[in-house]
């Protein structure tokens, strides 16, 4: 359960850095460090060998970062609605 509120932490903190990141205010330190605790919470949910892990350990992009996350949260609703019927 602390894993869900951490996953919205961090998306909230991806997609703020994302708008700075499309008006060229970028912090690449602030990104490595969201980058790492992203990874963190990935590697728990669906292990190292997984699809999402590798896109976000071999990217650099926000935006990229963003989509993986947002693809990890549509699907995590959509198996919580599944299993609520």
């Amino acid at each position: 359960m602390h894993f869900r509120n951490d996953f919205k932490t961090l998306y909230n903190e991806i997609e703020k850095f994302l708008k700075r990141d499309q008006h060229r205010i970028v912090d690449e330190a602030k990104f490595m460090t969201l980058k790492k605790d992203i990874l963190d919470i990935i590697k728990t949910l669906f292990g190292e060998g997984s699809r999402q892990y590798r896109v976000v350990k071999l990217t650099n992009s926000p935006a990229t970062v963003f989509k993986v996350m947002n693809h990890i949260a549509a699907s995590t609703e959509t198996r919580t609605s599944a299993v609520n019927m």
